[in-house]
């Protein structure tokens, strides 16, 4: 009986090791369109359902929100006597910070919101290994319904055979490591296309938090009830 709960809770030690690492962080600074200085004390959050969860500038204007979810974003940015900013589209990835560009908080004088959307590269400038695409593009793919097709379109050098078995620059199939939220797992078989919020692939230059892995990492986002609320809610401000 000892034995099975030693097992059990090794068990639980690894899922929870695996999830802490997904999560993501959103970094940035506001400035203020009088000095172009940055503001003390402006309130940047996200909201989760119906909670909220932020931080505050500090003296040079910068912020950082963490720990995040991997998925897709509106950033909040306020200010007393400023007009609220909405940055929509933010996506934030599994163990990555997005840098935002710099933001600044006009008048509050001009009524309503400052409306941003956010643009995201398929390349990440600062780790050129991994390619990630999006719930936009992955709606949008003709290889919504074929998951291996799909990671085909993500980066070059991916290719799949007859039995569904994928391969990254010619490796072996079992050389690549899968991640789903976070948890280690054989495949992606199962999974439906409708389901991912975002797909990262590491031909390359993988992290050694992944551990030694000789062909590539496919790490795989699905998307959550709070996904599909952010989504549903930014349609009425497109």
């Amino acid at each position: 009986m000892k034995k099975k709960l030693t097992i059990i809770l090794l068990l639980l030690i690894s899922t929870i090791g695996y999830s802490q690492n997904t999560f993501g962080e959103i970094k940035g600074k506001i400035l203020d369109d009088f000095d172009n200085e940055g503001i003390l004390g402006a309130s940047v959050y996200v909201k989760v359902g119906d909670t909220k969860f932020g931080t505050v500038t500090d003296i040079n204007g910068k912020y950082r929100l963490k720990p995040l979810n991997p998925g897709t974003y509106t950033l909040y940015i306020s200010y007393t006597g400023k007009s609220t900013i909405k940055r929509f589209g933010t996506l934030v990835k599994p163990n990555k910070v997005v840098i935002l560009e710099d933001m600044i908080l006009k008048d509050s004088t001009l009524k309503g919101f400052t409306k941003i959307w956010h643009k995201i590269p398929l390349i990440d400038p600062e780790d050129a290994h991994v390619n990630t695409i999006g719930i936009k593009t992955i709606k949008k793919s003709a290889a919504l319904r074929d998951i291996g097709k799909l990671l085909q379109t993500v980066a070059p050098g991916i290719s799949v055979n007859e039995n569904g078995e994928v391969y990254v620059r010619g490796s072996r199939s079992d050389a690549i490591q899968y991640f789903v939220d976070g948890v280690k797992t054989t495949s992606l078989n199962g999974i439906p296309g409708a389901a991912i919020q975002s797909l990262s692939v590491y031909t390359g230059g993988v992290p050694a938090m992944y551990g030694d892995v000789t062909g590539g990492v496919v790490i795989l986002e699905t998307r959550s009830y709070f996904d599909m609320l952010r989504e549903e809610r930014a349609k009425n401000y497109e």
